[in-house]
């Protein structure tokens, strides 16, 4: 860059590595971090581009909160993962502030798709009344289900086996 031409503010050299598409995401064209999100760095540091969009359109990203792309949310053709377009997405219109708990809820990590399940393994319903929450240990994961019906059924063939075993 010449002494007579200023250096573009690091705004404006965000600016220009973004791409409006005809679906309404902002592809980020610069640099990608591990995981496919867009990077970008400025003298002082390196941010996560939707993250750096979100905050010079829409101000901070409340404390302990994650920006959920809605656009991937609503594309169910997307298998997500590193290769997921919507990674790339930094418009601040399909960028929303949730929980990390919400963020993988509305993914399609197993969490996200267990939580989605209506029925157990042999069909019943989860209803409050027939679902067992497992308490978190560090064994166990954190909200997981079970069906008490199903927990019922199997308390009942494990008496009746050990009824059968005759005394030592």
């Amino acid at each position: 860059m010449t002494a007579d031409r200023p250096r573009p503010s690091a705004e404006d050299r965000f600016w220009a590595k973004v791409a409006k598409t005809d679906d309404g995401c902002w592809t980020w064209t610069g640099a990608n971090a591990r995981g496919g999100y867009g990077s970008y760095k400025t003298r002082a540091r390196t941010f996560r581009a939707h993250r750096y969009a979100y905050e010079a359109v829409r101000g901070p990203i409340p404390a302990g909160l994650y920006l959920d792309h809605l656009c991937h949310n609503a594309d169910p053709t997307c298998p997500g993962g590193d290769t997921c377009k919507h990674r790339r997405c930094v418009n601040p219109d399909h960028l929303e502030p949730v929980t990390p708990h919400e963020n993988v809820l509305r993914g399609l990590a197993t969490a996200a798709l267990n939580a989605a399940k209506t029925h157990c393994p042999q069909g019943h319903e989860y209803t409050p009344e027939n679902t067992y929450r497992i308490k978190p240990s560090p064994n166990k994961h954190h909200g997981a289900r079970s069906c008490r019906a199903c927990r019922r059924l199997a308390t009942a063939r494990y008496d009746a086996k050990r009824r059968r075993k005759p005394a030592a």
